[in-house]
């Protein structure tokens, strides 16, 4: 039996993750280009999608997430230990007066699990918040710093790496990146154990040092009860 990966398969899967992730109708050009694969093979995978649910098309031929896609995410949710057990935890004990992300990468991309802004409720926090380019994430730089220098340049402009670099230093130094944004903003983000996910906090302008002190224990004990749950 080859050890190969299936390609069809891998081709699929990422398919159906940037469909999912774009949040509206797609075409098959627009969704090959992003995945920088051919058209043809894009309009195949999605089609043989289409026809068990996980798929379908709008009056203008695009594509969208089918009704198969609830009960992938429902079995997703019920499989993922992470996210069944972090949620409580964070609806009781993350603070209400800042931005609380908690995200994975994929593709140099992070995906946010739970993101509260101040005075959104719990299901606003789980309705979803789009792709951001890891390289702009507090939680994103957390995660690439697990890979090498070597590994992670190419994949970044010369511009992406000047930012990136200072705070993946960091992570690796001090197990956390503290961001001082040049508007104001403090955001910061810790690893949450072995789950290839991270805590942050955000959404914190102009703040002392007194204050960031505090923020940082309240990320690290919030941090703490997830490890514990997860």
């Amino acid at each position: 039996m080859s050890s190969q990966p299936n390609q069809s398969l891998i081709d699929g899967i990422r398919c159906l993750q940037y469909l999912v992730s774009s949040g509206r109708a797609i075409g098959c050009r627009e969704l090959a280009r992003l995945m920088g694969i051919n058209t043809t093979r894009v309009n195949r995978l999605l089609m043989t999608m289409a026809s068990i649910g996980l798929t379908m098309q709008d009056d203008h031929r695009r594509y969208l997430p089918g009704p198969g896609i609830h009960a992938l995410a429902a079995q997703a949710i019920r499989g993922s230990a992470l996210f069944s057990r972090a949620l409580p935890i964070l609806e009781r004990y993350a603070p209400r007066d800042i931005v609380v992300a908690l995200g994975v990468l994929w593709e140099d991309q992070v995906i946010y699990i739970w993101h509260s802004v101040p005075g959104s409720t719990p299901s606003q926090a789980l309705a979803g918040f789009h792709m951001f380019p890891a390289w702009q994430s507090v939680i994103g730089m957390t995660l690439l710093a697990s890979e090498t220098d070597e590994q992670l340049m190419p994949r970044f402009t010369p511009e992406q790496w000047q930012n990136l670099a200072p705070h993946l230093a960091q992570q690796r130094e001090q197990g956390e990146v503290i961001w001082h944004h040049d508007n104001g903003e403090l955001s910061m983000a810790q690893p949450v154990g072995n789950h290839a996910a991270a805590l942050a906090f955000a959404g914190m302008w102009n703040v002392d040092e007194s204050v960031e002190q505090a923020r940082l224990k309240a990320l690290s004990e919030l941090n703490a009860r997830l490890q514990d749950k997860a």
